[in-house]
């Protein structure tokens, strides 16, 4: 079984958990964000040398799953993807890994152009990776 890693905006950390749930019992290997608890892009955590190092440090953390993985997945629910998504879909098309999404609308149409596939639940992405 090939291995995905999930992009999201954390407003959906909720609904990213769940698909990752449906998509484990298929046997996926899931290389997931890092949005259990969120950080808000206006906190502050003692100093801004720390906030940023706290900010670059999940960032590299998701390249480096996104690295690992056979595939890409956007969790572009309501049609949105954030920032944080924009940069790594980037990085996915960079090294070549196939874009898959939920929807083929991410409220951008750069975004949109790098989307390979439209996979509509977990159960539909597992079969495309087996």
């Amino acid at each position: 079984m090939k291995a995905v890693a999930i992009c999201s905006s954390k407003k959906y950390k909720d609904d990213v958990k769940q698909f990752c749930l449906e998509l484990e019992k298929h046997g996926v290997v899931i290389f997931d964000p890092n949005i259990n608890q969120p950080i808000n892009e206006d906190e502050f955590i003692s100093s801004d040398h720390i906030t940023k190092t706290i900010f670059k440090g999940l960032t590299l953390e998701h390249f480096d799953k996104i690295r690992k993985a056979d595939v890409c997945f956007v969790y572009n629910q309501d049609n949105y993807a954030g920032i944080s998504v924009s940069l790594e879909m980037g990085y996915a098309c960079a090294l070549g890994k196939p874009i898959y999404a939920l929807n083929e609308k991410t409220g951008d149409p750069c975004r949109d152009s790098l989307i390979d596939k439209v996979v509509s639940t977990p159960s539909k992405l597992a079969k495309l990776l087996k």
